[in-house]
């Protein structure tokens, strides 16, 4: 029976009394299956185009925003003996408070008063610097008065020359007037005019001449020998002078390398010597101590102390596969899930989440960590909600990088085909934002 008819006949006859109607009537539990089944298949399809954030997940841990406000250890600049703690785990230190005492280990500095020895010692190399700078100057003083005397002896030796010289010259035509003389009193005594007496006092007189010629002759030379000794003497009192002079000044010289690494060593004692008592690089809280004892030897930068700086603003640092990297951008908004707090996540709608955190990129690492990942530095986004006031250094946190915006059916398809997420750009940003947030080598801040 098709039952097309506008008369119905449902309400007249007892349907009981009819079998063949009751079994081509379609069952109740059929038709609530088929309407189930109709209304999943039209809310999928409208899952389908509902729209889906795409993102980049990583996990890491929470740490300190900047490097010096994360936790440190305190290291030992110089090797020494534990002689006293001022501190224990749990306290709290001021910048600049002793929280360690130790002793010296080296025999070379074991002397109480090394100090006043040094200074001793420095003060005795630089009166040693004076007294040859004085030895320098006195023998500069007397080569330039050698120098003014030589110079005055020589005036006076010239003087003596030139009379010398003079006398010479006289000799010389004396010389030649005896010696025409002579020769005259030959002649007028072989002609009988003079007498032989007249001849020999000629002959006696020429004698005379020639011997003061001879004589004034060799006084002008050993005049002039005279002066040549006189500047080889002068000259050699002047060199020697001026070695000795040379060698007050290398002494001296000698001196001043001594005083300068005297006074490098006084000021490594002064600075090791303050290096006895281990002080707090800033404000914080002694969270662990590595060394322990009274007299126990610690080596040259070996670490003593942890402490937990008190000023610090918090962060995450989480880590994404090399092929992720090329989506990460500076400004990035991203959802962060940490350890102890519950959560529901659904990381397609980031807003529906619930006990999730807003934050931003603040740093992308540009270098691959030991296990082949990139590091990103989130921090607190400013416009969300506040972080949860327990978190520590160190908690477990799960970080979701927000990218593009797509209908489902593109993420499924995207999935099932292994294509990457969409670029992100962020949407208000232009191309000279994208340009500058892109990232350089080392942090890009």
């Amino acid at each position: 029976m098709l039952n097309i008819s506008e008369n119905r006949i449902g309400d007249r006859i007892d349907q009981k009394n009819y079998p063949s109607l009751n079994q081509s009537k379609t069952n109740k539990q059929i038709r609530i299956f088929t309407y189930w089944i109709y209304t999943v298949v039209v809310l999928f399809i409208v899952v389908l185009f509902l729209p889906w954030t795409q993102v980049v997940s990583g996990k890491g841990k929470v740490t300190a925003l900047f490097p010096n406000q994360r936790p440190q250890t305190i290291q030992s600049p110089i090797p020494g003996r534990i002689s006293n703690w001022l501190v224990n785990e749990g306290d709290t230190v001021e910048k600049g408070e002793i929280m360690l005492k130790v002793t010296e280990i080296k025999d070379e500095y074991f002397d109480p008063n090394i100090i006043q020895r040094l200074n001793e010692e420095l003060k005795a190399k630089q009166n040693s610097v004076l007294a040859y700078r004085s030895k320098a100057e006195a023998l500069h003083r007397q080569i330039e008065y050698l120098r003014e005397n030589l110079r005055v002896k020589l005036i006076q030796n010239t003087q003596k020359i030139q009379a010398d010289s003079n006398a010479f010259a006289a000799s010389e035509i004396q010389k030649q007037l005896a010696t025409i003389q002579y020769q005259r009193a030959d002649t007028l005594l072989s002609e009988g005019v003079i007498s032989k007496f007249e001849w020999e006092k000629r002959k006696q007189y020429m004698q005379e001449v020639l011997a003061k010629n001879i004589e004034s002759r060799n006084k002008y030379r050993n005049t002039l020998t005279d002066i040549q000794a006189l500047k080889a003497e002068y000259q050699e009192k002047i060199s020697k002078a001026e070695s000795d002079q040379f060698s007050a000044e290398s002494s001296a010289l000698d001196s001043e390398a001594s005083v300068a690494k005297l006074q490098v060593k006084l000021n490594n004692v002064t600075i090791r010597q303050s290096y006895y008592e281990l002080r707090a690089p800033q404000k914080g809280l002694v969270t662990r101590i590595l060394k322990t004892g009274i007299g126990e030897n610690i080596k040259e930068g070996e670490s003593i102390i942890e402490i937990m700086p008190l000023d610090y603003q918090l962060a995450v640092e989480i880590f994404i596969r090399p092929v992720d990297l090329p989506l990460i951008q500076k400004g990035q908004h991203a959802r962060i899930e940490f350890d102890g707090w519950p959560a529901i996540v659904f990381s397609g709608w980031p807003n529906t989440s619930f006990g999730t955190f807003g934050a931003e990129v603040f740093a992308v690492d540009n270098v691959l960590d030991e296990s082949g990942r990139y590091r990103i530095l989130l921090r607190k986004d400013e416009i969300d909600l506040e972080w949860p006031e327990p978190l520590r250094f160190g908690a477990g946190a799960n970080g979701m990088l927000l990218l593009k915006d797509v209908p489902v059916w593109y993420e499924i398809w995207r999935q099932i085909n292994g294509f990457p997420p969409e670029f992100y750009t962020g949407q208000n940003s232009n191309k000279e934002e994208v340009k500058k947030s892109k990232p350089k080598v080392g942090y890009s801040k």
